[in-house]
């Protein structure tokens, strides 16, 4: 089990493929296990919200990655903290401090992130609401995706039901070496919460196993 950089078209195949989300998401690097010559996960770092780029650290003078995909199909133990924590470490340029979240709607807290030592920062909320659509709760970037522009018209339109959205547990990871990594911590806004949240492992359906070969060039 071997943990490479690839590329864009071979993240976007297995994520669009496995993630229960259906999309890839925008990216700027993305790294996959390879496991005789076949890419069983997947980790995809990319923009975090204009949000948390402005308001998560002060005097921010470091890159902030967004881990915005982790999906994995190896049968291999700890094959999704062996990606993370591995990916972790190639990220360029350092030091550079990354934000993910664990999406409580999927009974996701965050296992992975505990892990591989992330700091836990409580919860928040990615958007005004959620749309219920054919008994599925649909996130407002989904209709989008769809050519939906105005989630919101569209669902009183058509007597689409708007629900809350739920929480999800935010974390951060700092990589870099020692020194590196308090001065990142140091400018972090968030209180660090010791405890994190519990919650029982768990795997979605991410229907059938796929096959997809990583380039000649990284085997």
């Amino acid at each position: 089990m071997e943990i490479v950089a690839i590329d864009k078209t071979t993240a976007e195949k297995f994520v669009l493929a496995k993630h229960y989300s259906r999309r890839a998401s925008i990216f700027w690097c993305a790294f996959g296990i390879v496991e005789n010559g076949l890419i069983t996960g997947v980790a995809v770092y990319g923009q975090p919200s204009a949000a948390i780029q402005k308001h998560a650290f002060r005097e921010r003078d470091f890159r902030l990655y967004e881990l915005s995909r982790v999906v994995v199909q190896s049968k291999t133990k700890n094959a999704a903290s062996f990606l993370v924590g591995n990916s972790l470490q190639l990220l360029e340029p350092k030091p550079c401090a990354v934000v993910s979240y664990a999406d409580m709607e999927h009974n996701h807290c965050g296992i992975i992130y505990q892990a591989t030592n992330w700091l836990y920062t409580g919860t928040t909320k990615s958007h005004d609401k959620a749309y219920v659509v054919d008994g599925k709760r649909i996130h407002p970037m989904t209709l989008r995706d769809r050519g939906i522009t105005s989630p919101t018209a569209w669902a009183k339109e058509n007597g689409i039901e708007m629900v809350k959205p739920a929480e999800k547990h935010r974390y951060f990871f700092m990589v870099g070496d020692k020194r590196q990594k308090k001065i990142m911590r140091s400018k972090l806004t968030y209180d660090v919460i010791n405890d994190y949240p519990k919650c029982n492992a768990s795997r979605y359906d991410d229907g059938a196993e796929v096959k997809i070969y990583a380039p000649m060039s990284l085997i």
